[in-house]
């Protein structure tokens, strides 16, 4: 029986799929098809989690959650499906495919999916002009940090491996620094330290309201994407991609 393993590196990306408390690098089952598990952010964590699912006996691995636009074509609640993902010198082939089904879901609430290429980065990307620099540079219309740690686990146990990946922020955006100081590995907040910060730069109020308007979109998303996903996985097998998972050099 096909069994899939889904990696959330936020909780806000995990709480699509359930809205159980979830402890870090602790799979959950959702049904008896899949089992999820919260990683924290970053690939060190990524490849953490990938073993845990490897160990409870999944044969497909899922890297579900948001990213950074490098394209300005794209805008938040854009949902990422890529075919490839690149990153330091190594491409990964994605070996399944998102279910007809779930994209015809998706497609009715007026979702667009996009397959371009997603590259993974180490640190997460917060400047508009870092982000034009990668876009130039790599050639990906997505960025996030993740998903090239999953696909490689994959590849090392011969599983095959799915990416989604939702927008979050549009690749004109700058992330307020306070956003990003005051949120911990899995996305929680300090909201204290938050408040604080704001009551002491005011400027960056406007930039993290417009961050939480893209957010509302890019969640609207997450939800709509779990639900086709887990609804779609319950009654048939994931389509195969091929050549598989088998890494080649970055062009």
């Amino acid at each position: 029986m096909n069994k899939i393993g889904i990696i959330c590196a936020l909780r806000f990306e995990a709480r699509c799929f359930t809205s159980a408390t979830l402890l870090a690098q602790q799979p959950v089952e959702l049904n008896d098809k899949t089992l999820l598990i919260l990683s924290g952010m970053g690939a060190p964590r990524a490849r953490q989690a990938a073993q845990q699912l490897v160990e409870a006996g999944v044969n497909c691995l899922v890297s579900f959650g948001a990213a950074g636009a490098l394209d300005p074509a794209l805008g938040p609640g854009d949902l990422m499906a890529p075919q490839e993902v690149c990153t330091a010198g190594k491409k990964y082939t994605v070996s399944k495919t998102m279910p007809a089904a779930a994209r015809e879901h998706l497609s009715r609430h007026n979702v667009r999916i996009h397959s371009g290429l997603l590259t993974s980065a180490s640190e997460p990307l917060t400047s508009a002009a870092d982000k034009q620099a990668l876009f130039r540079q790599s050639g990906a219309i997505a960025v996030d940090m993740e998903s090239a740690a999953v696909l490689d686990m994959a590849q090392r146990h011969g599983l095959s491996a799915c990416v989604l990946r939702v927008i979050l922020d549009a690749a004109h955006v700058t992330l307020p620094a306070a956003a990003l100081r005051r949120v911990d590995a899995f996305g929680k907040a300090d909201l204290p330290g938050l408040i604080g910060d704001l009551l002491r730069s005011s400027t960056q109020i406007s930039p993290l309201l417009r961050l939480a308007c893209a957010s509302r979109r890019a969640r609207r998303t997450m939800r709509l994407a779990a639900q086709a996903w887990l609804q779609s996985a319950a009654v048939t097998s994931l389509p195969v991609r091929d050549p598989g998972t088998n890494p080649s050099p970055a062009t």
